[in-house]
């Protein structure tokens, strides 16, 4: 498989159950299902960078995937003798900031927040490595 292949091969994985173009309205959210949408921070207010990632049946697991996005965010983002800090403030600038949208009457309070887990992965991501020598 040649290097080409690869790539479009990464591409479709990267993808794989995002639905490009304008998001569903709140009306639209899907009365039984729990939407995780996406924004990223590097174009903050943007909806027209916002995407669909996903519909799941319960709160849980749309959180489960919006946490995935957020790990794999931070995990990629992550330098050796980075801080917590560090890690976090290039996240605030360029992170992918995933959100649950369901029917008003399935709301649940708090909701998910990417921006309060994240800071406490990137305390834990920080911890877990060693500084450089």
């Amino acid at each position: 498989m040649g290097a080409g292949s690869s790539f479009v091969a990464l591409l479709r994985k990267f993808w794989a159950g995002r639905t490009p173009g304008p998001p569903k309205s709140d009306d639209e959210a899907g009365e039984d299902h729990y939407q995780v949408f996406v924004d990223d921070h590097f174009h903050y207010q943007d909806e027209s960078h916002r995407y669909l990632d996903g519909a799941f049946p319960t709160y849980d697991e749309a959180v489960e995937r919006c946490r995935a996005i957020v790990d794999g965010d931070l995990e990629h983002a992550f330098k050796p003798g980075f801080t917590a800090e560090d890690l976090f403030e290039k996240y605030s600038f360029f992170g992918l900031d995933p959100f649950i949208k369901t029917a008003p009457d399935r709301r649940v309070d708090p909701p998910f927040s990417a921006w309060n887990y994240a800071k406490e992965r990137c305390e834990i991501l920080a911890r877990a490595t060693p500084p450089e020598s």
